[in-house]
Parts: structure tokens; sequence; C-alpha cells
């Protein structure tokens, strides 16, 4: 009887001395993210930098990036891009609506993800840019949508 209470005893100090790791259930990335930038003037559509992740699958990404100016004017869409991702991290390179190219990294977190662009290419029509000047935006998931739109 004594040696079973030792044991017993010596298994509950086991079990509350060794470190507790949280199981947490698997992270969707797909889905819509997106960061506005509030202007004081009244506007019907206030600036809006976006990615909306179609997929992730195989240690690869599939997304696209979207700039929406004041008033939706201009629109910026980049091609669908197909990244390799590692370590939840992906580079790759870009081709937006109005023939500016570039590259950029993204990277995946629980319920934002962060992107970072350079612009190397502007075109001739170029009004706005996807540059986002040496650093990376935080977007917050806004939706579950991961339509993006071939062009």
């Amino acid at each position: 009887m004594k040696k079973t209470m030792r044991h017993m005893l010596i298994l509950v100090l086991i079990l509350t001395i060794l470190p507790v790791y949280p199981v947490q259930a698997a992270v969707k990335y797909p889905g819509t993210y997106a960061k506005t930038t509030k202007l004081k003037a009244k506007l019907d559509v206030h600036p809006t930098y976006s990615v909306t992740i179609n997929k992730v699958k195989n240690n690869k990404i599939k997304f696209q990036v979207t700039y929406v100016g004041i008033n939706a004017s201009p629109l910026y869409e980049t091609k669908v891009i197909t990244a390799k991702l590692k370590k939840k991290t992906a580079s790759f390179k870009w081709e937006d609506s109005w023939g500016n190219s570039g590259t950029g990294k993204i990277k995946l977190y629980k319920g934002y993800i962060k992107i970072k662009m350079k612009q190397t290419k502007t075109s001739s029509w170029n009004r706005a840019t996807l540059d986002t000047e040496g650093k990376y935006k935080k977007l917050k998931k806004k939706s579950n949508n991961k339509k993006v739109f071939p062009w």
C-alpha cells in the first residue's frame, strides 16, 4: 500500500513539474486580410491594402494583392502569385494591373499576415503603388473570402 501511494505521489509530482504545451487547432490561412487607412474626409471608400490568400498547401501559397485608393480610384491588383513557403514565409515576384512589377515577402501568423513589397519597374501609367517603402504592413484577417481573380 505504501509503495502504491509513493508511486502515485511521484506521478503527481512529475505531472505538475512537466511543462504543459497547449494543443492548438490547425490555423486556416485562406481568406482576405486588409488594412484600411481612415481619413478625416467623408468618403465612400477609404484607401485599403488587402491580400486574399486562396490556398496554402504542400509548402506553397497562392494569393493576390489589391490596393483600392480614395473612393476606389485607383485600383491596383496583382496577378495571382504562387510562391514557395519556408517556415511560414515566402518570397515572390509580382506584376500589377497597371504594368508595375517588383519583389516581395509575405509572413503568415495566426489571425494576421505581414507583407512587404518593393516596386522595381514603374509603368508610365502609374498613379500609385503597391510598394510598402521597405516596411512590413500588418494586415488583419477580415473574412474567409478566398476568391482570387486571374487576369
